[in-house]
């Protein structure tokens, strides 16, 4: 009886340590996960490597400052951020060029402030974290230069447009143009980075959207796809009468144009039509330096005057002759 009345208050007894100590457990939890959900203010310790796209040097460099930031965030956060307070931890910020400022005296030394990196902070730190100040005013990195050379970006079109539709300016890119790396005998050769064709059909609204750079062999380019914007409109076309004058032409010089008179066929758009009426029509003038310049006294018209809307145009004809008359 007695190794059974033992039993049982052993088993008792075991059974309360078990419901003790599991109530251990979740009060400790529930304590670790309210403390770890509260929120402070810590400072934060970043050793920084930068990409940046700064033309003419190579993309990533390491500085030998310490970042230092005071920040608030929730326990989690500040766990999963700082590993000890000594202790920086390495992260990489991609900083774009414009942020970068050349230290004076120095070859391919710049330095940022680290005001300027709140930005590309928060994309590595998570919105969790909120940053209150910064302990380091800026940064210094060394970049390594490059052999380098800058060329325009030119977008392919295949575009077709509705009836009474047309492309009414120059095709919009950006960036405008690029910087490509490589070898200066590769270098020589390029003139222009071309993109892939912006194909539409039937088109009848401006167009906008982003194209692939081509990539060309053997060199890096600094920039792999372009933006463009391309304005479609609606258009009426007019027609009207014009005389060529001569400009610039010496007293002592007496000069025929022949034809003396044309016919211009421009294009405006659609709603601006009226404004863009036979009273302001294009005008035309035939320079003398340009009849001096030539050979054979054949020159083209040039463009004097026109209505601010105008899209486009055509002259018929295209050129006239000059012909001397009298030398005073």
């Amino acid at each position: 009886m007695r190794d059974e009345s033992g039993k049982r208050v052993l088993k008792k007894l075991g059974n309360d340590w078990v419901a003790l100590l599991i109530s251990l457990i979740l009060a400790f939890s529930v304590w670790f996960f309210h403390g770890m959900s509260l929120k402070y203010m810590v400072p934060m310790k970043f050793k920084v490597t930068l990409n940046t796209d700064l033309e003419g040097y190579a993309g990533e460099s390491a500085s030998d400052d310490v970042l230092v930031i005071r920040a608030t965030g929730t326990g989690f956060s500040i766990i999963g951020l700082r590993r000890s307070a000594n202790i920086a931890r390495s992260i990489t910020l991609n900083v774009p060029g414009s942020k970068l400022h050349r230290v004076e005296g120095e070859n391919n030394l710049f330095e940022v402030y680290t005001r300027d990196l709140t930005e590309e902070l928060y994309q590595t730190l998570g919105s969790n974290m909120t940053i209150n100040s910064f302990d380091t005013e800026k940064l210094t990195f060394k970049l390594t230069p490059r052999t380098h050379k800058k060329v325009p970006v030119v977008v392919q079109p295949d575009i077709t447009c509705k009836s009474q539709y047309m492309i009414a300016s120059d095709i919009v890119v950006k960036p405008d143009s690029v910087a490509v790396y490589g070898d200066l005998s590769l270098l020589e050769g390029i003139s222009q980075v071309e993109t892939d064709k912006v194909v539409f059909n039937n088109a009848d609204a401006p167009l906008d959207g982003k194209v692939r750079i081509k990539p060309l062999r053997g060199v890096e380019i600094s920039a792999t796809e372009a933006e463009y914007h391309i304005d479609i409109v609606r258009y009426i076309e007019l027609s009207s009468e014009v005389d060529f004058s001569l400009v610039g032409k010496p007293a002592k010089v007496s000069i025929m144009i022949n034809p003396s008179s044309g016919t211009v066929r421009y294009r405006v758009p659609y709603a601006l039509a009226e404004g863009a009426s036979q009273e302001n029509p294009p005008t035309f003038v035939v320079y003398y330096s340009d009849f001096a310049a030539s050979r054979s006294g054949v020159v083209i018209p040039k463009l004097y005057s026109a209505p601010a809307q105008m899209i486009s145009y055509e002259l018929d004809p295209p050129s006239v002759e000059c012909v001397v008359l009298e030398l005073k």
